[in-house]
């Protein structure tokens, strides 16, 4: 054997070895990052194949093999969660959307038919026997997998950071807890207590793969285990306990976390602010998300001016008389007391009921309709509408400017405008004091921030049934209790409910709601789903002011709403099937609302 050949028959396994050493190198010493990427990538390839097989039994398979596959699927999906809504919401909303039609706020004509888990979910659980149903899993199913395949296709160009991935797992546990523990994910199997505890193992394996300590991965362990403790079921799980010792330790585990690798939060504008703790801290939220780009600074002079031109009558012209505060009054929680006000127009009533202005700065639509985005643009409305105020906006800085008071503040609050007393800052001023009116301190919110003393067994009784039983959680999202929709509350739901034209409950009330802005069919009695924060000070309630007691409100929902009470409401989305709360559980219901009250009324 001459030299030559010694190197060739010796070198080449001396060369693979040095390349698979260096392979294997390179994978243990992936960035952490690239660890996620990898964890990403198999569990898309195991929802991938988990679909497929799902695919392939629909046809034949029995009714427990196939909700077995289905929970096998959903498991999956929920290992993912966290990065698919935070990468890819499009994908999302069509893989795990409610089962319910949708409109884009840029074509509101154009509607977007339910699809994914949720619809799949109706038909796996719904006694799947006959061939019509079986197709439609299967098709439900096909729908499923383009979406996975598209995450696929897409998984390439992928780059995961480590900020971005632990503010992913942040607005995910904000998730499990506002829709998930409420059953919004899983409005027909019931799983939100199996599908919670994936959701914090996935976290917790996420988390340990960016290096966080045992110590922060703990509570994530005993959520898990309380969540699938054998005992358990989604009506009687104290979610208020676990919020307060488990919830709340994992995030701020999490952020103890960060804080030690030395992440950086993210740099984004958001409903909830990227570095608060828990969306339950005290000012977790940021109105100023809300708002326009041009909104006035919320200084003292502006607050000043705003709460001056709020209680102003000539903001309704110089004859009228009424002033934001004559039907939003600060003593009765921003609102009048009355079914519906009275019209500046002889004869007639306003149309619908007065709303609290508390915490309305909190949501991304005003109205009850939903008809503008900003508080400017609802003062604007509010001012020139000849029912309501009938002011001329165009006139009404003449009028202010014959008062020196006002030429002084306005002067303060603008000072580096040229002319000061103007249309534009008239509306800048109210919307911004109205913005200041945020209050998260109630009774309910300082137990959730671990002074348990604050709320009564009843009260307590009462938030577990709201987020369980009664299903209230999955239309009033926690912890705001409106539509605003969680993690990112960028959006606003609006619910058609059946509400009644009187209290005797014989017709359906003609207001056509959310259809009056684009016609479209299901959004006929759509209404934003209000916030029930301060609600036993704000009676009385519906968008008419049907029902004058929080226990007749109770009674609307126990019953199933318009359909439940006999009334033809064809795009009804609340659930007509009753609830079969007894006396004492809504009673408590009505004790937690209780609680949601603000300990002093909200001012600047």
């Amino acid at each position: 054997m001459n030299l030559l050949s010694f190197r060739r028959r010796v070198g080449r396994p001396l060369l693979l070895g040095l390349a698979g050493l260096l392979f294997s190198f390179a994978v243990l010493h992936k960035t952490p990052a690239e660890q996620v990427r990898d964890y990403y990538d198999g569990h898309l390839r195991q929802l991938h194949a988990a679909l497929t097989t799902l695919q392939q039994l629909a046809p034949r398979a029995d009714t427990t093999a196939l909700r077995r596959q289905f929970v096998a699927c959903r498991t999956e999906y929920k290992y993912l969660e966290f990065a698919v809504e935070y990468y890819y919401p499009h994908a999302a909303q069509r893989l795990n959307g409610a089962n319910l039609p949708e409109t884009e706020a840029g074509e509101p004509g154009e509607v977007i038919p339910a699809t994914g888990f949720q619809v799949l979910e109706e038909y796996v659980y719904d006694a799947p026997t006959d061939h019509a149903t079986r197709d439609l899993i299967r098709q439900e199913t096909d729908n499923l997998l383009y979406q996975v395949r598209h995450l696929e296709q897409q998984a390439p160009m992928l780059t995961f950071s480590e900020a971005e991935v632990l503010d992913a797992l942040r607005l995910n546990l904000y998730r499990l807890a506002a829709k998930g523990l409420s059953g919004f994910d899983s409005p027909v199997a019931h799983a939100a207590l199996p599908e919670a505890a994936v959701t914090l193992h996935a976290t917790e394996q996420v988390l340990a793969l960016l290096g966080g300590p045992a110590a922060v991965l703990a509570p994530l362990a005993r959520g898990r285990a309380v969540l699938l403790a054998p005992a358990a079921t989604f009506e009687n799980f104290d979610r208020a306990r676990f919020f307060v010792r488990y919830f709340n330790p994992a995030l701020a585990g999490l952020q103890q976390a960060q804080q030690q690798l030395g992440i950086a939060y993210v740099a984004a504008r958001r409903a909830v602010r990227p570095q608060a703790p828990s969306f339950f801290a005290a000012d977790a939220f940021d109105p100023a998300f809300f708002a326009p780009a041009d909104a006035a600074a919320p200084t003292p002079a502006v607050l000043a001016l705003g709460a001056a031109l709020f209680q102003e009558p000539l903001l309704s012209g110089k004859a009228a008389g009424r002033s934001c505060a004559s039907c939003h009054v600060p003593g009765r929680a921003y609102t009048d007391g009355l079914r519906v006000n009275r019209s500046l127009l002889a004869g007639t009533e306003l149309a619908r009921n007065t709303p609290t202005l508390l915490n309305a700065a909190l949501q991304p639509e005003q109205f009850a309709d939903g008809r503008v985005h900003f508080l400017e643009d609802q003062v604007h409305a509010v001012v020139t509408n000849k029912a309501e105020m009938g002011g001329q906006l165009s006139e009404i800085p003449a009028l202010l400017r014959k008062k020196t008071t006002y030429q002084k503040l306005f002067a303060q609050a603008f000072a580096t405008d040229k002319q000061p007393v103007s249309e534009p800052n008239i509306r800048r001023a109210v919307a911004a004091y109205v913005r200041s009116l945020v209050g998260l301190n109630s009774r309910f919110d300082q137990y959730l921030r671990g002074d348990t003393a604050r709320l009564s067994g009843q009260e307590v009784l009462g938030f577990n049934l709201f987020m369980g039983k009664a299903q209230c959680g999955t239309c009033h999202y926690m912890p705001l209790f409106n539509g605003s929709v969680p993690p990112l509350y960028d959006k606003a739901e609006s619910e058609v409910l059946g509400v009644p034209a009187t209290a005797a409950a014989t017709a359906l009330d003609a207001d056509p709601g959310k259809f009056g802005l684009y016609g479209i069919a299901h959004q006929r009695q759509a209404f934003k789903t209000p916030t029930i924060r301060n609600a036993a000070r704000t009676a009385p309630y519906m968008h008419n002011g049907v029902y004058q007691t929080l226990e007749q409100v109770l009674d609307f929902y126990n019953r199933g709403g318009g359909r439940g009470l006999g009334l033809d409401v064809p795009s009804q989305t609340l659930a007509a099937d009753p609830l079969q709360l007894n006396a004492a559980e809504q009673q408590a219901i009505i004790a937690f609302i209780g609680a949601l009250d603000d300990a002093a009324p909200a001012a600047p």
